[in-house]
């Protein structure tokens, strides 16, 4: 049987993992987590088919561009790990911009797509935090977020979910994913979804960290974003208008520790 594919666009630590590895433990789906990437994930815990390195190295060569060829191998992984787990569908985590989502509309129309936005100050935060500057393009990352704002805003509405609400009211948000997803699902799954959440804490992916509360995140306690960072960010207007829009923070003290010390 041919799977049903779904995928999540967002940036890195920007909540998809915690998402998709929930939705898919209560929903019974398999994931495939970042398949276009640079990685061998042939090993555990992805387990991927030998095909995903070929899948990466010819997504690459053609401008990281969907085409017809890397969409048929892309279809035989899916299907590999559908097969393998038992699952009616597959997941694909996507917390990068190799991919364009107009390119999986066009060459993959029965597919259904949702993006998960965080707060693109919180997300540099935890990119920093976690000590993951080699991440960071010139200048701070603001461009990468920018291209996502983009990606974001044209989205319908209705596929659009934030961080924030999966942690504020994750019930409303599973549910609002998995309806963007036009998946069916049922109120006992919406609570093992939550469940997970509560209990599971993906450091980076797949990869779990036993014994932390997902909840007490070490970037939610610490401002590590550049002074100047903040500021880059704080007065380009695209940033300052998502801001705005969903109500998050617009003074620099909030974000970056020096500013804080000096208002103090």
């Amino acid at each position: 049987m041919t799977p049903r594919v779904v995928w999540l666009f967002s940036l890195t630590r920007s909540g998809s993992s915690a998402a998709v590895y929930a939705s898919a433990d209560a929903l019974g789906w398999a994931v495939a987590d970042e398949p276009f990437g640079p990685w061998d994930r042939t090993g555990p815990p992805y387990d991927y088919p030998p095909e995903q390195i070929d899948l990466h190295r010819e997504h690459l060569a053609a401008s990281e561009r969907l085409s017809e060829p890397t969409n048929a191998r892309f279809e035989r992984i899916v299907q590999a790990l559908a097969d393998r787990a038992g699952a009616p569908g597959v997941i694909v985590k996507m917390p990068h911009l190799m991919l364009r989502p107009e390119d999986v509309a066009r060459l993959r129309p029965n597919d259904q797509s949702a993006f998960l936005l965080r707060n693109p100050l919180d997300r540099l935060n935890s990119l920093h935090t976690r000590g993951w500057q080699d991440t960071i393009y010139p200048p701070h990352d603001l461009e990468t977020v920018k291209t996502f704002l983009n990606r974001f805003a044209r989205a319908p509405r209705a596929r659009r979910l934030t961080f924030d609400a999966m942690n504020a009211t994750p019930r409303r948000f599973f549910r609002k994913l998995w309806r963007a997803w036009g998946i069916a699902f049922d109120e006992d799954q919406v609570e093992a979804a939550v469940r997970y959440r509560a209990r599971h804490y993906h450091e980076s992916s797949a990869m779990l960290q036993p014994g932390r509360n997902p909840h007490r995140v070490l970037s939610a306690h610490r401002r590590d974003v550049p002074p100047e960072a903040a500021a880059l960010y704080l007065h380009d207007p695209v940033v300052r208008c998502i801001l705005v829009r969903f109500g998050w923070a617009t003074d620099p003290g909030s974000y970056a520790l020096a500013f804080s010390r000096t208002q103090d």
